[in-house]
């Protein structure tokens, strides 16, 4: 029952805010209705061009994807030019049919065209996409002037049925999706909590049970990702009159670093036999599924968090009477500790946002102080990013369309759509390599179940509803992984080759497959020669842009503490601190996938990964609200540890790049003169001594953060100094 009950609640938290469910239904809805209608249309009229209507259920589909504009006016106009450049590409296809040579020129200026205008907007990308599918699809269909007429209205058919869908019966309802992403985050949260009870509960923990929990840990991140992304387009306070974007945020973070903080705590614990003490056992499981009961944004709040209030202070007296110089207990009453005050976080935040959603008082939102941003940025020199894709395109244009010729005569552009779709939204070699693999198996896969599965099934409203399934399953799937796209798009076009040509070979399929393999080839020659960007370079941007990051995140948290006026919003900092890692992880999957260097480079995102989970304990850190210290003593020490840590994160930057002669700190010279004597203050004064204690709690983990920087600039080169010369 108990697993039964797992999967379902892991099902429906599968897609936060439902965002692929919605893409992927309003897509398929959409080719549907275009189809159907143009079918009609033209039963009506007498006609036989079928053509036509398929050319409405790609541009209904079109209509759908390609429209990702910022704002809803700016895709309406969008969405209504799309129909505008289909026919015009539609109208020079037809034109250039009877002038051999000319159509592939027009095809690869499109493709030119698709790559090079994405510098000046999304919406130039999609016309210019839409334009070279409908060209392609004049292309491969042949499509004379006389069949314009039909095609045309299929196109203003296929743009209506997308506009109507996007904009009037799916339109967007910010409000909707973050109600559901909050949801999801939470169904997430108390399958997590259910596996903590577990491992509280076993007396020996089974490696299998922290897999499990190290998966599920992920989705949670991925989940609070979601719900941060939701909180910047929505106001929270629409759905629960009272809260904040920052008090939401605020309770998400603290939420995952509970969790994040529960695992590695638990799993110490049990090695040290500390739940043999039966009550410190209970006290936990009592205050773990007191959280896990709580219904935070509930307008009816249960008793659950002032129970879990409750458990929380018995368990502060049950450590209070344990001596931490008994040897049964020293090892381990730390980590008690350090979940007692991660949980009193979160029962605070949640207490909050109860309150607010009670009393339903709009409350004003802190706005930190935007800086301007002085220091002038380094002009690119050479080419553009985009100039170079679009160069890369057009020689891999021209090469697939030499070799598709000889290949298969009668579908010479497979292999171009292939090429062309395997450098769109790639920037390295790396990344291109997997997607050319992704795409080739999942072609290879699909068009052998396709062909299986269309020989079983004779022309008809199954087939067709089969196709269907396959546009709504590839486009579900699309955001998690290209292969099972391409598995179900090329599912999909052999049951319309079957519909189409009255029966389906292997010969054809086989071609399909082949032509997708030196399509994919070419393209990833292409980029390995022309105008390469290796991936390890874009690793080291990316690396570089998350140090730069995490250098002003830092100093925006020392600066509190000798600033009275600093503020700054952590927990939106440590988010995007939790992307911009999320990034490198995935600049670095063509290599973590392959075999050359990547037990190094596991190494360096091991490192980039506990700094990440210190910073995110410097936005837990007890000190909230109130941080400035008023004796003048401390701000001396304070900036002496901020100074030398900005330094090392420039000369870790540096070191990044491949500079030589760089150094870093160790700064066991401050934390000595800070740690090893109270009295290095005045601590006759109780006042002093006790913030002298706090403020070696609050840059505990900035020493953590030091020392990994230390750590991996030294690997990299980097000479270790511990005085400033």
């Amino acid at each position: 029952m108990f697993i039964f009950s797992y999967w379902f609640s892991r099902l429906v938290a599968a897609d936060p805010g439902r965002k692929r469910l919605k893409t992927a239904s309003k897509a398929t809805i959409s080719v549907i209705t275009a189809v159907v209608i143009m079918l009609i249309v033209l039963k009506a009229a007498g006609s036989s061009q079928i053509t036509a209507a398929i050319l409405s259920g790609v541009i209904g589909l079109m209509g759908i994807l390609v429209v990702n504009d910022e704002t809803t006016k700016a895709k309406k106009v969008t969405t209504c030019l799309v129909a505008l450049s289909s026919a015009v590409s539609l109208g020079i296809g037809s034109f250039l049919s009877q002038y051999g040579q000319a159509e592939n020129v027009f095809l690869v200026l499109l493709v030119f065209l698709s790559f090079y205008l994405q510098k000046f907007g999304i919406r130039y990308f999609s016309l210019s996409m839409v334009a070279f599918m409908s060209f392609y699809f004049a292309s491969i269909l042949h499509v004379t002037f006389s069949q314009l007429p039909w095609l045309l209205a299929g196109v203003i058919v296929g743009a209506c049925c997308a506009f109507i869908y996007n904009f009037v019966i799916f339109k967007d309802r910010p409000a909707n999706v973050l109600r559901s992403s909050m949801k999801s985050f939470h169904i997430q949260v108390n399958l997590v909590l259910d596996l903590i009870i577990e491992l509280i509960q076993k007396k020996q923990i089974e490696p299998a049970q922290i897999k499990q929990y190290s998966r599920n840990i992920k989705k949670l991140a991925e989940y609070a990702r979601v719900a941060s992304e939701e909180l910047g387009n929505t106001d929270p306070h629409d759905i629960w009159p009272g809260v904040t974007a920052e008090q939401m945020r605020l309770y998400v973070f603290d939420t995952v670093m509970l969790l994040q903080t529960y695992s590695p705590a638990i799993r110490k614990l049990s090695e040290l036999k500390a739940f043999n003490h039966f009550d410190i056992q209970q006290l936990l499981l009592k205050l773990v599924e007191s959280i896990r009961e709580a219904e935070v944004l509930n307008e009816n709040p249960t008793h659950s968090l002032t129970d879990a209030a409750q458990h929380l202070q018995e368990l502060r007296q049950k450590l209070s009477e344990l001596e931490p110089q008994d040897k049964r207990y020293k090892d381990w009453l730390y980590l008690i500790r350090r979940i007692e005050t991660i949980s009193n976080h979160v029962i605070d935040e949640a207490y909050e946002l109860q309150q607010a959603i009670v009393k339903q008082e709009k409350q004003p939102q802190k706005e930190a102080e935007e800086k301007e941003d002085d220091e002038s940025k380094e002009e690119e020199t050479g080419l553009k990013p985009s100039t170079k894709k679009s160069i890369q395109a057009v020689i891999t244009a021209v090469a697939t369309l030499i070799f598709g010729s000889f290949l298969s005569p009668s579908h010479q552009y497979w292999a171009l759509l292939a090429g062309y779709l395997v450098l769109l939204g790639t920037e390295t070699i790396g990344s291109t390599f997997v997607k050319a693999v992704q795409r080739s198996v999942g072609t290879l896969l699909g068009a052998a179940v396709g062909f299986v599965v269309a020989s079983f099934v004779s022309p008809g409203i199954l087939e067709i509803t089969l196709l269907f399934i396959c546009v709504f399953m590839a486009f579900y799937f699309f955001p998690i992984t290209y292969s099972f796209m391409s598995f179900w798009i090329t599912m999909m076009l052999a049951f319309m080759y079957d519909m189409l040509l009255g029966g389906i070979s292997e010969s054809l399929l086989l071609a399909r497959v082949l032509d997708t393999v030196v399509g994919v080839g070419i393209g990833l020659a292409v980029s390995a020669i022309v105008f390469p960007k290796r991936t390890r370079d874009k690793i080291t941007d990316t690396s570089v842009e998350y140090v730069a990051a995490l250098k002003e995140f830092v100093h925006n948290y020392l600066d509190r503490f000798t600033n009275r006026y600093a503020f700054a919003n952590l927990a939106d900092k440590g988010m995007e601190l939790e992307k911009k890692l999320k990034q490198l992880h995935v600049d670095s999957d063509p290599i973590i996938k392959g075999f050359v260097g990547r037990s190094r480079l596991q190494q360096f995102l091991t490192v980039f990964t506990a700094i990440n989970y210190y910073a995110k304990h410097l936005v837990a850190s007890s000190t909230r609200n109130e941080a400035f210290y008023k004796e003048v003593e401390f701000h001396g020490v304070v900036k002496e540890v901020e100074e030398k840590v900005a330094s090392n994160f420039t000369q870790l930057e540096k070191t990044l790049r491949g500079e030589r002669g760089t150094f870093v700190y160790t700064l066991e010279d401050v934390r000595q003169k800070i740690e090893q004597s109270l009295d290095y203050f005045d601590t006759s004064v109780q006042s002093r001594n006790l913030q002298h204690l706090q403020l070696l709690h609050n840059i505990y983990y900035v020493w953590k953060i030091n020392q990994s920087v230390v750590h991996l600039a030294k690997e990299l080169g980097a000479e270790e100094i511990s005085n400033e010369d």
